[in-house]
């Protein structure tokens, strides 16, 4: 929101520099984002927040720097002359959705068209408006100054001079101001005549019904339109307008009767026409003034200092806040206050945030991290030791599979579905991104919720970790370089599983995801339970990506893997004696998995072996077709004595006939 200076102190002393002025208004909440100078005067860029409509308009931040420099708002000036016939025999105005517009008003003026005067032109022109004409930029000017959007009709063009306020019809068409024909659903609001849309409510008029040079009556309106219907017509549109902006966040209901009559104030100020007696304003629900209550201990308990009685009055009142606790009435355009902890950070933020001392609450017992955060945060640091960097997405996601949670109302329309997986939409979108600038070695992860549909139940959702590999990996300068492939991503896997404590995981062979290399990818299982999945990204995706390499990707469940997680963890002496290995060359089937030649190792070993690992493979050479050879290392360790290697023998004997009795060979046997 921009601010002229020179138009803010028409409303409020300021006699401070402009730079004391935006950091104090920073101070309470409307943050000065820059100031540009401009000759004999200045302009003030604010970012309002989104719940603080009121502020979007000269009049609603000078009520601001009055409470912030203790002095009072300067009247505004209303005052004009009517003259003419009866409003109301020349216009009458209808509301048939009070629940799309609860009040409607109008006055009927007689104008004379032409260009606006050189201070309204260079004021509107500071703020970054267009002049157009002199009512055209009445409408403007008393939008900026009190934010409440009006709309001129050229009241020859309304059919039958009647005003209606209605839902469009599906399929309805109407051309806007802007030169769009737009098709209309019957989920948006119309200013029509008895049949023609005239205008599309809250948002943008009619071209049909556009003043111009030849336009000699004009009904002008003013409105309060309900906010989530504004919003939801003007997204559905592709529109945004600064109507719509103020709208779709809830203006002042009481607004249009000031606005109307500040505008014939105007009209009548710069000579460009007259105003006929009489307001019409159809009010179908008036609107119930909001009382709250405010304890002085709850307000102490909050903020931690206590604010003088005297400073709190003087705060709230200035605001525009009436009466005392437990009946303050809140002023029609605070829509945003509702309870009583918003009269408190009113309060709270003219006193001073600054003037709140930094102290710890009290609490009853010592706070902690719970589980699941203690993993999340393991997990963290042992994926950035790895060389992983962690990407955070948006849960609002443009596909999905067909267990998606499709949103009602989504933000975006090209996020209407919730995800079901980190991956895919997610870390394939950060990897497509980072090959659009040239980088191809890319460590990614994730730690975040998915979404998934139930029938006749709530959406279950998942807390779950994902990664991506791609390229070369982290790599000595002395090292040969290669793609990173499916052991990459397994022996990741093995690392979370052993640095957090869980069950050895077993990769079974198989295409758990449709996205997934059918030969090169594995179901993860720990506990005989599947808890995620592992692989190489199929070749048709990794050709969509624009990938010379593979992509290695994989996704776990955390919420299955907390409660697998040991309860405490228990540490033991290291062992004081020397341990022992002994390596077997094992000529076996090429399709066997290794971990089978694992898992007979482990079984037949005994309780001296301490681990098994393979750690060499060759094929070919004298090798049969079809078979393998692989190097299997058992290491033996006791903690308290050193190993006879009698005892070793007679484990590495029993494994051997285990290994035979799969059908495998041992070398040199």
């Amino acid at each position: 929101m921009r601010i002229l200076l020179s138009w803010l102190r028409e409303h409020v002393e300021v006699t401070v520099p402009v730079e004391t002025l935006a950091a104090d208004l920073t101070e309470v909440g409307l943050a000065v984002d820059g100031i540009e100078n401009i000759p004999g005067d200045a302009v003030l860029d604010i970012d309002v927040t989104t719940n603080r409509v009121d502020c979007m308009n000269v009049r609603g931040v000078a009520r601001e720097v009055a409470v912030l420099y203790k002095t009072s708002l300067k009247p505004l000036d209303v005052t004009f002359a009517e003259t003419g016939a009866l409003a109301s025999t020349a216009l009458t105005v209808a509301i048939d959705a009070p629940d799309l517009c609860p009040r409607f008003c109008a006055r009927v003026l007689d104008v004379k068209m032409g260009p606006s005067p050189p201070w309204l032109r260079e004021r509107l022109e500071a703020l970054g408006q267009r002049s157009i004409s002199n009512i055209v930029d009445l409408t403007n000017y008393v939008m900026l100054e009190l934010g409440q959007p009006t709309h001129a009709f050229d009241l020859a063009k309304i059919p039958g001079a009647a005003l209606r306020v209605r839902w469009a019809r599906e399929g309805e068409s109407l051309q806007t101001l802007d030169g769009v024909e737009r098709k209309l659903k019957a989920s948006h609001g119309v200013v029509s005549g008895p049949e023609i849309g005239l205008a599309l409510a809250g948002i943008m008029g009619g071209a049909s019904s556009e003043i111009g040079d030849g336009t000699r009556t004009v009904a002008l309106e003013a409105a309060y339109w309900d906010p989530l219907s504004i919003r939801r017509g003007a997204r559905a549109l592709g529109m945004h307008t600064e109507a719509s902006h103020r709208f779709e966040r809830g203006a002042d209901p009481e607004g249009p009767v000031t606005a109307l009559a500040r505008f014939a104030h105007l009209l009548q100020k710069i000579g460009a026409g007259t105003t006929r007696p009489g307001l019409i304003d159809v009010h179908p629900a008036p609107r119930r003034t909001a009382r709250l209550a405010l304890r002085p201990e709850r307000q102490r308990a909050v903020l931690g200092v206590d604010v003088p009685d005297a400073q709190r009055r003087q705060i709230l009142a200035g605001l525009g806040f009436k009466g005392e606790t437990p009946a303050i009435e809140v002023p029609s355009w605070r829509g945003d206050v509702s309870r009583e902890i918003d009269l408190v950070e009113e309060v709270g933020r003219h006193y001073g945030i600054n003037k709140i001392p930094s102290t710890l609450p009290p609490a009853r017992r010592p706070g902690g991290l719970r589980p699941a955060q203690v993993l999340e945060r393991r997990l963290r640091d042992v994926l950035v030791g790895a060389g992983l960097s962690e990407v955070v997405s948006y849960s609002f996601v443009s596909r999905a599979d067909a267990g998606a949670v499709r949103l009602s109302n989504p933000l975006a329309d090209n996020q209407p579905v919730l995800r079901t997986s980190l991956v895919d939409p997610g870390l394939t979108d950060v990897l497509r991104l980072n090959l659009s600038h040239g980088r191809r070695d890319v460590r990614i992860f994730e730690i975040g919720r998915v979404y998934q549909v139930r029938e006749g139940q709530l959406p279950r959702e998942d807390s779950r970790l994902a990664f991506l590999l791609s390229g070369t990996p982290a790599r000595h300068w002395s090292e040969k370089a290669r793609p990173a492939d499916f052991f990459d991503g397994s022996g990741l896997v093995e690392l979370l599983a052993s640095a957090m404590g869980w069950s050895r995981p077993v990769f079974e062979k198989g295409n758990p995801e449709p996205i997934l290399h059918s030969g090169r990818s594995a179901a993860v299982r720990t506990g005989g339970q599947q808890v995620g999945w592992v692989g190489a990204l199929q070749p048709e995706f990794s050709k969509d990506l624009g990938l010379r390499q593979e992509a290695i990707v994989g996704e776990l469940v955390l919420s299955e893997l907390i409660a697998k997680a040991p309860a405490a963890e228990r540490f033991a002496t290291l062992p004081t004696q020397p341990g022992t290995s002994r390596d077997l060359s094992v000529v076996c089937d090429r399709g066997l998995p290794a971990r089978d030649i694992e898992s007979t190792v482990r079984g037949a070993a005994g309780r001296l072996l301490r681990d098994v690992m393979v750690s060499d493979r060759f094929e070919g050479g004298s090798l049969p077709a079809g078979k393998v050879s692989l190097t299997v290392t058992l290491r033996y360790q006791e903690k308290e004595r050193t190993l006879t290697s009698e005892e070793v023998q007679e484990s590495v004997s029993a494994v051997v006939t285990a290994l035979k009795g799969r059908g495998a060979e041992i070398r040199g046997e």
